[in-house]
Order: structure tokens, then C-alpha cells, then sequence
């Protein structure tokens, strides 16, 4: 008995998996990139890096440069992991000496087996070194990437003599290409942009599955795999009416994706043929949106700046119900929330997944693209949230170019909205100003008449003689002949009620100076005055 146990230990210990149902329907294959995971899978509006492959290929097209991963390992472990380990390690003696117990604490470590041990599903998952490319700014973006992904588990099985267990998981290599188009111009006067994107996908599987195996057979077991292939494509938009909200919308594996299976012939003992056989990827529908606030207000009239470092998002997944169709009463294990706060290299995260609160962070070398990410966060297994969760940690190693060039924020982002506010304004058109009041002569005009002065509201008298009231002068016929040269007036300045030059004395019938007074002269007057 102690040798199978050592085995049993040994194996479980190197395959373990987060599956813990046993769906009719074929698992996803979709790699959960582990800043979306800090965030609690909120990630289908923001979508701005290499995750945007498997959470909305329309988000590619916020990137202001191109994005070079050179590898991206990923490490993951669930709670339950940690759990056996330590169920191991503080009864390895008598696991080792099982046979020399006495019979009593046999039944006692076999009770505390199926008591607890039984209630834990410990997951393993991990990458080989991912690695991808997505396009900068342009007419279209596009990338390409190749990722690797295992996922194996074990689950210890009640028994009432000897313990069984069942073993799971998945292989996965994926080749996957996004393109998407932006569309900055909308009819009818729709503001904002929108962009649309597909995912193709290339996909190869190899599938264990052993349930209910004896622990007494593992002495001889050897896991049969099974392998498939598949193509599948994802489509998504994204719709941002300015240049602080996010609205997305995904569909993974649109009409369903097709895994088929070769025929496995048994070639050991314990093992069974297995025949070949075709199984489906449901397609699911996703929704999300996203905001970068200017400043977070903690109090009526108060408020920190943000500056544009900050954003929220939120995600309804499996919107249709792929598993289930109540989706009142799934709602909130559907429910993803979750907000990311970059300065400089490093970037705090948080979020709400499926009713359990997740948070992790990175941390990136500047210039030399080295990148170390962390992330705590629970899957629910049951179909309600709250009903059996699963807690894991991740951390992922990555070595990549251009990860801080994704959407715009901080600086970056306070300049595109003052760009797009300006692109707003009228063009050519120039503020009007405002009326000029006439401007008036410090010095008073000469009067071309003599004893009559310009102004007719002038009071003062010329060389003693006494003008006329402005409503009792005549308007005098005068021709060009007779006129020297045309007096102009602004138009803004009333008219003087001296419509012509001076005449000769002898001729105006406005003023007759005394008999002994002598002849003046006209005054002159100078054209344009």
C-alpha cells in the first residue's frame, strides 16, 4: 500500500487541473491572461494588449505602437494544491509506513482521506513560453501569436475500502491571428469610433481523461492522451464615444467549434480503446465597458485628480447562457469587475470576479522589457456565486516590447482628448468684434464759413457775430463750380448743418457782416478733410 500511495502522490502532484465538472459540452480554449485576472476578468472593453486576442480582437485598434512578446511563461496553482500538500507532508510518515499501522490508524487516515482529501481539486496550469505580435496605428491591425497551455487536475473519490481517483486536462497549442478596421467617421452624426475584429484560430488538443481509477492501479497506470483539432473564430467590436469610455462586445467560437478526436488503441494494461469521436465548443457572448475617470470624488465638492492613470471596468459573460438558462439567478457568477492603476512600472490591480474579490500587480523593467505579473483570484465551480470557489494564485514571467503603449492613459491620454475637443471647434470661423465707437477730434474742425462754426451745437459766437438756429438755414444751391473742393465727413460723425464751403461773402445769405468790417477771405480748405 505505501508504494501505491507514494505513486499516487507522485503523479497527482505533477497533473493537476481547475476542471471539476464533467460538462458534456468541450471545455474553451482561451488563454486567461494574468492582467485580466488581477482585474477580475473584466476585460473585454479594454482589450488593448496580447490578451485582446482572446477577449475582443476589436481592441487592437487603440494601440499606439506595435507590441512584441518574446515569451510569456505562465505558473499557476490553486489553493487546493497548497491543501494536499500540506495533508501530505504532515502525514508522510505514515503514508511511508502504511503497512506497519496498527489497524486503527489505518481507518483513521483513511477517514481523514475521504473526509477531507476528497473534498479538494487541486489545479495545475502553465504555458510553455507564449509568445506574439500585434500591429500598431493604421488602416488595419493585425497580429499573430502562438500559445501553448496545460491543464491537468485530480479529484480523490469517496470509497468506503479503497480510495479511487479520477485524472483530467487538456493540452492546447493555438495559432491565432487578429485583424480588426477602425471606423473613425459614423453615420447619422454618431460620435466617436468603432471598431470591428476576428480571430482566427488553429487548434490542436490532447485530451486526458481517467475516472474512478483504484489507487491500486496506478502501480502499472500510464494516462492515455487522445489528441483533436479544430478551427474557430471569435469576432468583437468596440465602440468608444470619446476618448474616456469603452464599450465592447464578444463572441467566442462563432457557431461552435469542432474538436475531433483520432481513435486511441489501447496498448498497456488497464487501458481501453478509445474511438474516434467529434465534440463541440459552445459559443458564448460577452459584454463589457470600460471608463478612465479625471478625478474620483470621496465626498461632496471634494475630489483627487486621477491623472488619466486610473480604470474601471465591467463584464457580463456568457450572456446567453451557454451552460444554463437561467440567467437571473447566474447573474452575479457571470458578473466581472475590476480597475487598474498604472504609474510609471508599476500597476496595481483589483476587481470582483464572480461574487470573490481578486487583486494582483505588476511590475515592469524599463527598457529592458522585462515584465513580473501576479495575480489571487477564485473560479467558481458550482452554477451560483458563492456556492464553491476555488481559490488560485498565478505568476507569470514575460519578456516583451511596447506593453506600456496599449490604449492611452496618463499624459498621453489628457493630450488625445485636447486634440479631439480641438478638432471640434468651427473652422475659419473668426470672432466678431465688437462696434467701434467713432472717434472724435480732440481739436475742433476749422469752419469753412466765416462766423459759423462746425458744430451746430456750438454757443460760442465768431468774431462777435451771432449764427443762425440749424432749422432755420436754408439749404443753399451750390455747384461744383462754385465749391473749391468736396468737404467729407466720416459716416459715423453726424453731418455739420454746413452742407458746402464758404461762399464769398457778398453771395451767402447766412451771415452779413457789418458795412465796416473788412472782406475776409474764404478759409481754405484741404481735399479729404
Amino acid at each position: 500500500m505505501k508504494k501505491y500511495l507514494s505513486l499516487v502522490v507522485s503523479a497527482l502532484i505533477v497533473f493537476t487541473s481547475a476542471l471539476s465538472t464533467f460538462a458534456a459540452s468541450e471545455p474553451q480554449v482561451f488563454i486567461r491572461g494574468i492582467r485580466p485576472l488581477g482585474m477580475g476578468g473584466a476585460f473585454t472593453a479594454i482589450s488593448d494588449d496580447q490578451n485582446a486576442i482572446f477577449f475582443n480582437p476589436a481592441g487592437i485598434t487603440q494601440r499606439q505602437s506595435s507590441l512584441f512578446t518574446l515569451f510569456e511563461l505562465p505558473v499557476n496553482i490553486s489553493e487546493d494544491v497548497l491543501n494536499f500538500y500540506n495533508f501530505y507532508n504532515d502525514n508522510k510518515d505514515k503514508l511511508d509506513h502504511f503497512d506497519t499501522l496498527s489497524n486503527s490508524d489505518k481507518v483513521n487516515l483513511l477517514n481523514e482521506i475521504n473526509d477531507k482529501v476528497t473534498t479538494y481539486k487541486p489545479e495545475f496550469r502553465t504555458g510553455f513560453p507564449n509568445s506574439s505580435y500585434i500591429s500598431g496605428p493604421g488602416s488595419f491591425s493585425w497580429g499573430l501569436g502562438l500559445f501553448d497551455q496545460a491543464d491537468f487536475g485530480f479529484q480523490f473519490n469517496r470509497s468506503l475500502i479503497v480510495p479511487s481517483i479520477s485524472l483530467w486536462g487538456n493540452v492546447d497549442g493555438i495559432v491565432a491571428a487578429p485583424i480588426a478596421h477602425k471606423f473613425d467617421s459614423l453615420p447619422l452624426n454618431i460620435p466617436g469610433s468603432l471598431s470591428a475584429g476576428v480571430t482566427l484560430k488553429a487548434i490542436y488538443r490532447g485530451q486526458i481523461a481517467e475516472y474512478n481509477k483504484s489507487v491500486l492501479e496506478f502501480e502499472d497506470f500510464s494516462p492515455q492522451i487522445q489528441t483533436g483539432k479544430g478551427f474557430g473564430l471569435d469576432v468583437g467590436t468596440l465602440y468608444q464615444p470619446n476618448q474616456r469610455w469603452n464599450v465592447g462586445i464578444q463572441v467566442t467560437d462563432v457557431g461552435g467549434t469542432n474538436i475531433s478526436y483520432d481513435a486511441v488503441t489501447a496498448d498497456k494494461a488497464g487501458q481501453v480503446d478509445k474511438p474516434a469521436y467529434t465534440n463541440m465548443i459552445d459559443p458564448q457572448w460577452n459584454v463589457g465597458t470600460a471608463y478612465i475617470p479625471s478625478k474620483i470624488c470621496y465626498w461632496p465638492g471634494k475630489s483627487i485628480k486621477t491623472h488619466d492613470r486610473l480604470i474601471f471596468a465591467a463584464d457580463v459573460r456568457d450572456i446567453l447562457n451557454s451552460d444554463t438558462p437561467l440567467l437571473d439567478a447566474t447573474i452575479w457568477k457571470k458578473l466581472h469587475l475590476g480597475a487598474e492603476l498604472r504609474w510609471g512600472p508599476l500597476s496595481l490591480r483589483g476587481g470582483y470576479s464572480s461574487g470573490y474579490p481578486t487583486f494582483g500587480f505588476g511590475l515592469r523593467v524599463p527598457y529592458l522589457g522585462a515584465r513580473f505579473d501576479y495575480a489571487y483570484w477564485a473560479d467558481e465551480l458550482g452554477l451560483y456565486a458563492g456556492q464553491n470557489p476555488e481559490w488560485n494564485h498565478q505568476i507569470t514571467l514575460a519578456w516583451s516590447w511596447g506593453d506600456q503603449k496599449g490604449r492611452a492613459y496618463g499624459s498621453d491620454a489628457a493630450n488625445k482628448e485636447k486634440q479631439a475637443l480641438a478638432v471640434k471647434k468651427p473652422v475659419n470661423q473668426e470672432p466678431v468684434p465688437a462696434a467701434i465707437p467713432p472717434k472724435t477730434s480732440a481739436t475742433p474742425p476749422t469752419s469753412t464759413t466765416p462766423g459759423i462754426p462746425v458744430n451746430a451745437n456750438e454757443s460760442t459766437t465768431t468774431k462777435g457775430v451771432q449764427p443762425a438756429a440749424p432749422a432755420a438755414v436754408p439749404a443753399s444751391p451750390v455747384s461744383p463750380a462754385q465749391t473749391p473742393a468736396a468737404v467729407k465727413t466720416p459716416a459715423a460723425i453726424p453731418a455739420s448743418p454746413v452742407v458746402a464751403p464758404a461762399q464769398p461773402a457778398a453771395t451767402s445769405p447766412v451771415a452779413k457782416p457789418a458795412a465796416s468790417a473788412p472782406a475776409q477771405k474764404p478759409a481754405s480748405v484741404t481735399p479729404g478733410n
